[in-house]
Protein backbone atom coordinates (compact mmCIF):
# COMPACT_ATOMS: atom_id res chain seq x y z
CA UNK A 1 0.00 0.00 0.00
CA UNK A 2 2.90 2.21 0.73
CA UNK A 3 4.72 1.45 -2.12
CA UNK A 4 1.30 2.70 -4.51
CA UNK A 5 0.76 5.59 -2.61
CA UNK A 6 4.46 6.41 -3.07
CA UNK A 7 4.79 5.57 -6.75
CA UNK A 8 1.45 7.41 -7.83
CA UNK A 9 3.31 10.39 -5.78
CA UNK A 10 6.28 10.23 -7.61
CA UNK A 11 4.92 10.01 -10.87
CA UNK A 12 2.25 12.87 -10.05
CA UNK A 13 5.70 15.13 -9.29
CA UNK A 14 7.03 13.88 -12.84
CA UNK A 15 4.23 15.11 -14.35
CA UNK A 16 4.26 18.29 -12.92
CA UNK A 17 7.82 18.67 -13.17
CA UNK A 18 7.49 18.24 -17.22
CA UNK A 19 4.50 20.36 -17.61
CA UNK A 20 6.35 23.16 -15.82
CA UNK A 21 9.55 22.44 -18.21
CA UNK A 22 7.68 22.62 -20.91
CA UNK A 23 5.24 25.79 -20.60
CA UNK A 24 7.13 27.60 -17.72
CA UNK A 25 10.50 27.52 -19.18
CA UNK A 26 12.52 29.71 -21.56
CA UNK A 27 11.68 28.66 -25.17
CA UNK A 28 14.88 26.48 -26.39
CA UNK A 29 15.32 25.43 -23.06
CA UNK A 30 15.99 21.45 -22.60
CA UNK A 31 12.35 19.92 -22.02
CA UNK A 32 10.82 23.13 -23.01
CA UNK A 33 7.38 23.05 -25.46
CA UNK A 34 9.03 25.91 -27.86
CA UNK A 35 12.28 23.61 -28.00
CA UNK A 36 10.28 21.19 -30.08
CA UNK A 37 7.49 23.02 -31.71
CA UNK A 38 8.78 26.51 -32.86
CA UNK A 39 10.94 25.85 -36.09
CA UNK A 40 12.68 28.73 -37.75
CA UNK A 41 12.17 28.69 -41.25
CA UNK A 42 12.25 31.02 -44.14
CA UNK A 43 9.94 31.32 -47.00
CA UNK A 44 10.07 32.71 -50.09
CA UNK A 45 8.92 32.95 -53.56
CA UNK A 46 11.75 34.04 -55.94
CA UNK A 47 11.71 35.23 -59.44
CA UNK A 48 14.26 36.65 -61.85
CA UNK A 49 14.55 39.89 -62.58
CA UNK A 50 15.20 39.97 -66.06
CA UNK A 51 12.27 37.90 -67.28
CA UNK A 52 10.06 37.25 -64.54
CA UNK A 53 10.30 33.73 -64.33
CA UNK A 54 9.90 31.99 -60.81
CA UNK A 55 13.34 30.44 -59.52
CA UNK A 56 12.82 26.96 -57.23
CA UNK A 57 15.45 27.17 -54.89
CA UNK A 58 15.25 23.14 -55.18
CA UNK A 59 16.70 23.16 -58.42
CA UNK A 60 20.04 24.98 -57.13
CA UNK A 61 20.05 23.34 -53.04
CA UNK A 62 20.26 19.85 -51.93
CA UNK A 63 16.29 18.67 -51.17
CA UNK A 64 17.81 18.11 -47.33
CA UNK A 65 18.14 21.54 -46.58
CA UNK A 66 15.86 24.77 -45.97
CA UNK A 67 16.54 27.81 -45.40
CA UNK A 68 16.16 28.43 -41.37
CA UNK A 69 17.40 32.19 -41.29
CA UNK A 70 17.87 35.25 -44.07
CA UNK A 71 21.48 34.19 -43.44
CA UNK A 72 20.66 31.26 -45.51
CA UNK A 73 18.12 32.90 -47.70
CA UNK A 74 20.85 35.43 -48.68
CA UNK A 75 23.63 32.95 -49.04
CA UNK A 76 21.67 31.67 -51.77
CA UNK A 77 20.73 35.11 -53.44
CA UNK A 78 24.39 35.94 -53.13
CA UNK A 79 25.55 32.00 -55.13
CA UNK A 80 22.22 32.69 -57.60
CA UNK A 81 23.89 35.84 -58.67
CA UNK A 82 27.97 34.89 -58.91
CA UNK A 83 27.50 31.26 -59.95
CA UNK A 84 24.40 30.74 -62.20
CA UNK A 85 24.05 34.99 -63.11
CA UNK A 86 20.32 35.38 -61.98
CA UNK A 87 19.00 38.09 -59.91
CA UNK A 88 16.73 37.43 -58.03
CA UNK A 89 13.80 39.03 -55.96
CA UNK A 90 10.51 38.11 -54.18
CA UNK A 91 9.00 38.04 -50.92
CA UNK A 92 8.06 35.71 -48.07
CA UNK A 93 8.04 35.08 -44.20
CA UNK A 94 10.56 34.39 -41.53
CA UNK A 95 9.16 32.06 -39.11
CA UNK A 96 10.99 32.76 -35.47
CA UNK A 97 10.06 31.13 -32.40
CA UNK A 98 6.81 33.02 -31.49
CA UNK A 99 6.78 35.88 -34.50
CA UNK A 100 6.39 36.05 -38.29
CA UNK A 101 8.71 38.46 -40.25
CA UNK A 102 7.62 39.35 -43.36
CA UNK A 103 10.39 39.89 -45.78
CA UNK A 104 11.92 40.81 -48.97
CA UNK A 105 14.15 40.09 -51.30
CA UNK A 106 15.51 43.33 -53.46
CA UNK A 107 18.51 44.17 -55.51
CA UNK A 108 20.32 40.96 -53.65
CA UNK A 109 19.53 41.84 -50.40
CA UNK A 110 16.90 40.51 -47.72
CA UNK A 111 15.06 43.52 -46.05
CA UNK A 112 11.85 44.15 -43.96
CA UNK A 113 8.66 44.49 -46.63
Amino acid sequence: MINDIAAAVLACAAVGWLVWRGFFTAPGSFGSWAMFSHIGACHVRLHDVRDGQPVCPWEYEAPQDFFTSPDALRSLVRYLDEEHGRQVAGDGVVLAPFTRIRIRVVNGRIVRA
